[in-house]
């Protein structure tokens, strides 16, 4: 009778202890899902850049395109970049065909692909590309940003949402400098507007400008030469001063491009200078900035 009572205590003990070490685990499952470094692979530097902001110390992100010269066209994934996309926890694409090798290394069937123009701005296949030029892009992605790593993350959830009101709020400079610029569109009678591609033209839409050459821009985006009546009506359109500016990637390679620079200098149309990808050392801020006030500068001597 002793030693069935005996056996019966150590049991109760015994399962008592299971009960402890069950929980324990359990806790430590939950504890080592918010406390494991999430990581992030972005197509292009300037969406890392987001990422790293809103993700903070919980994550690492790798920007696989993060060197201006590289074009996100025509980048070729090695076999070590594919290995990372396939081990990262999420995956952030600009879609829209503008790097669409991703589309195979980065399936998967939930939302831990994202893919900034289809899955945040809601773009169909055959819109403009050039995303992160739409003054609201980068605070839609980061909000979304806060919500996939919350699900990753559920106790740091406060953590994501906090960093993600930081990062919009330090992108204030760049909405007051788009402010004036939409104020001055609003002011001025010419807002037609040449450009050399369609690179910054979400950007001239929302400062509420017009691109006057489409056919041209086309053309020149899908790598052919623009019809002679196309160059014909761009050419007397600089020689008749009919735009307030033009737009000119300064990172493109086209001889037809070229002569309508060389044109438009001739006859004192005032040229603005942008680029596809980030500048070295630069932040999406400071590029933004520097294109801004850039064409802030040129339409302040337009109205002098």
């Amino acid at each position: 009778m002793h030693f069935k009572g005996l056996k019966a205590l150590i049991a109760t003990i015994g399962i008592i202890l299971l009960g402890i070490i069950l929980t324990a685990c359990g806790n430590s499952n939950k504890s080592s899902a918010n406390d494991s470094k999430i990581k992030i692979v972005a197509t292009t530097d300037f969406y890392g850049e987001v990422a790293k902001a809103v993700v903070g110390n919980k994550g690492s992100v790798e920007s696989i395109i993060n060197k201006p010269g590289v074009d996100p066209h025509d980048y070729e994934p090695t076999t070590a970049i594919a290995k990372d996309v396939s081990g990262a926890d999420l995956v952030i694409a600009n879609g829209l065909g503008y790097d669409s090798w991703m589309n195979k290394l980065g399936k998967r069937s939930d939302s831990s692909f994202i893919k900034v123009g289809e899955n945040i701005l809601n773009k169909k296949t055959g819109a403009n590309p050039h995303l992160w030029y739409n003054p609201a892009t980068m605070p839609a992605l980061a909000n979304r940003l806060a919500k996939e790593l919350s699900k990753k993350q559920p106790d740091n959830k406060k953590y994501f949402e906090a960093n993600t009101k930081k990062y919009i709020a330090s992108l204030k400079p760049v909405q007051n400098e788009l402010t004036e610029l939409t104020n001055k569109a609003k002011a001025t009678t010419n807002k037609n507007v040449y450009v050399s591609e369609p690179v910054f033209d979400y950007a001239i839409n929302a400062m509420g400008f017009k691109v006057g050459n489409k056919d041209f821009e086309k053309a020149v985006e899908n790598g052919t030469d623009p019809s002679p009546t196309v160059v014909k009506n761009m050419r007397q359109g600089i020689l008749e001063g009919k735009i307030a500016f033009l737009v000119y990637n300064s990172q493109s390679d086209s001889k037809t491009v070229d002569n309508m620079i060389k044109l438009a200098k001739e006859n004192n149309i005032p040229i603005l200078k942008v680029t596809e990808t980030l500048p070295a050392g630069k932040t999406y801020k400071d590029w933004m900035l520097s294109q801004y006030q850039q064409l802030n500068k040129i339409l302040e001597k337009e109205d002098k």
